[in-house]
């Protein structure tokens, strides 16, 4: 019997083994980017640049040579020092730097910081950094940091993160105009750093009551995170402008990403760690959680797209400054001896970049792989694991009221404590959008209990009626339908004309709100009910994600 043919891959296994064999492993680390406000009878950009010298003089290995400290291109290249250099272009001025460090304890590993530093037209400093591991040996994990020397700048002079000024002390937000800063930040388009938001116990306004230092994360993410701290009255503030799905409060600490939109995003977007956890995190406690969650924050930022963008590599710098050198010798004058010597010198420095760019290249997208890879296989097993739960929470909930009957489920004629009302009574079998809470908190509907008995139509008729898909079920869910006067349909048009209004993040994707409830054909909202939502048939749950008041279409 023939043993069965391997198919190309496994074939070619182990042929590609080896030819990767001594390839790199790239990991970013950190980014951080800065403006540094103007300072009256102060350089900040010369001043910023003799920071970074004195930063690499200490890591070289060699004193670096008279150039670099006129502030001149160099390239270090004596025996036994560490690779460094520097490229200085004068129109627009900028100052790019690398300097290559062998970890001490890791063989093979090197730490590779690169640092640009560019002058604005309004007289302002554009300050970056970024630090990558490059492993050519064991990949041991290690944590994350943002290297020293920016701290030495953000203390040289006032200096901002995504429009907001950077602070020694971590800011403590307690008053409705703090919040409103707080939530314009949150919602900037251009913010490219996470917003760490540490809440206090209600009533609480000392700092030292979270559930985890402030200011040690504050320490280890400085120039690449903006962490705040909200009082236990102001976490109210807070929870009126984004939500309670979206706030923080009672010593939980949020993680908000950028591209925050408290009416369209998902609470997963936006990590919650709840103090009871961060008490116990992984066996350590908050020590742990603190270290956990700045590693989690550098990581977002090194791994956002336009990172080449924010912050040009020394790579590319260094080839615009061969090209200007080419076009001030060739306007000069220069003899054609020249310029092909600089050409050669120009082709071969080409030739290195662009073995270490494709070695870069190779490294990030097997990194990117892996990692990709990981999460989901993490998150399906998550997805799994909360599939069989439900199913579980289910079949109990079924004994339960078989064995108590129905329950009596209050009927408010108030929208106050809506949502606790939803948690109680609608959990895991019809799910609210943030942007439905929203809806509620604006609503001027006058039949206020007409809310909550269409949520629990979808609850009690809907949700079995698309679950068991029997006869029975359907004829219970209409007799419901007429006893509260309510219609079922499609939502029409407005799915396809204005599709970022008729739908909703949920699962990690946008969903089209292609069905919803409706009374009344009144265009008065007080007198108009509509509730837009879609079934979802892997967790087979209710999705709402807006009520209850009309969205527009064509006919409005």
């Amino acid at each position: 019997m023939k043993p069965p043919q391997r198919d190309m891959k496994e074939q070619l296994a182990p042929i590609a083994a080896r030819l990767q064999e001594g390839s790199s492993i790239i990991r970013p680390v950190s980014q951080v980017i800065l403006r540094l406000r103007a300072v009256k009878k102060h350089d900040r950009f010369t001043e910023s640049v003799k920071h970074i010298l004195q930063w690499m003089k200490s890591r070289a290995g060699r004193k670096l040579p008279d150039a670099a400290w006129q502030g001149q291109s160099f390239e270090l290249t004596d025996i036994g020092a560490q690779r460094a250099g520097a490229i200085t272009l004068s129109e627009p001025q900028y100052w790019a730097a690398r300097l290559d460090d062998a970890d001490k304890s890791v063989p093979q590993r090197t730490w590779v910081t690169e640092i640009g530093i560019g002058m604005d037209d309004n007289g302002d400093t554009l300050f970056g950094t970024r630090l990558i591991c490059v492993t050519r040996g064991a990949d041991e994990p290690f944590q994350r940091t943002v290297p020293g020397f920016v701290r030495s700048i953000i203390n040289s002079g006032p200096a901002e993160l995504d429009g907001a000024l950077l602070t020694r002390d971590v800011p403590l937000i307690s008053t409705e105009t703090e919040v409103d800063k707080l939530v314009a930040l949150l919602n900037s388009a251009n913010r490219q750093a996470d917003v760490l938001v540490f809440a206090l116990p209600d009533g609480s306004v000392d700092p030292t009551d979270a559930a985890a230092s402030a200011k040690s994360v504050h320490d280890l993410t400085l120039g690449a995170a903006h962490v705040y701290v909200l009082t236990g009255p102001a976490s109210f503030f807070l929870t009126d402008r984004v939500g309670r799905e979206l706030s923080v409060f009672k010593q939980a600490v949020r993680t908000y990403r950028p591209g925050f939109r408290a009416w369209a995003d998902e609470p997963s977007r936006h990590p919650l760690a709840l103090p009871d956890r961060i008490a116990s995190w992984k066996g350590n406690g908050p020590k742990e959680f603190e270290q956990w969650l700045a590693d989690q924050t550098l990581g977002n930022l090194a791994h956002a797209p336009g990172r080449e963008d924010r912050l040009p590599s020394f790579n590319t710098i260094r080839q615009r400054a061969a090209q200007l050198e080419q076009k001030r010798v060739k306007e000069a004058g220069g003899t054609d001896a020249e310029l092909i010597e600089l050409y050669k010198q120009d082709n071969n420095q080409l030739r290195n970049e662009l073995k270490e760019q494709k070695e870069t290249y190779d490294g990030l997208l097997d990194v990117a792989e892996k990692e990709r890879d990981k999460a989901t296989n993490k998150a399906n097993a998550v997805r799994a694991q909360s599939l069989e739960r439900l199913h579980r929470i289910r079949q109990l909930e079924k004994k339960l009221s078989d064995s108590v009957g129905q329950q009596n489920i209050p009927i408010p004629e108030t929208l106050d404590g809506f949502e606790d009302w939803c948690a109680e009574h609608l959990a895991g079998l019809v799910e609210i959008a943030n942007r439905a809470y929203q809806g509620v908190r604006k609503s001027v509907f006058d039949d206020i209990p007409l809310i909550y008995r269409a949520l629990l139509l979808l609850r009690d008729q809907y949700v079995p009626m698309r679950i068991k898909q029997t006869l029975e079920c359907r004829q219970s869910y209409e007799a419901a339908l007429r006893y509260l006067q309510l219609e079922e349909s499609d939502t029409g048009e407005g799915v396809n004309f204005a599709s970022d209004l008729y739908s909703v993040q949920y699962g990690g994707v946008r969903q089209p709100l292609d069905r919803h409830l409706k009374k009344g054909n009144s265009r008065d909202p007080r007198y108009c009910l509509r509730l837009y939502f879609f079934w979802d048939d892997v967790e087979e749950v209710v999705v709402v994600g807006w009520l209850p008041s009309h969205l527009d279409n064509r006919a409005s």
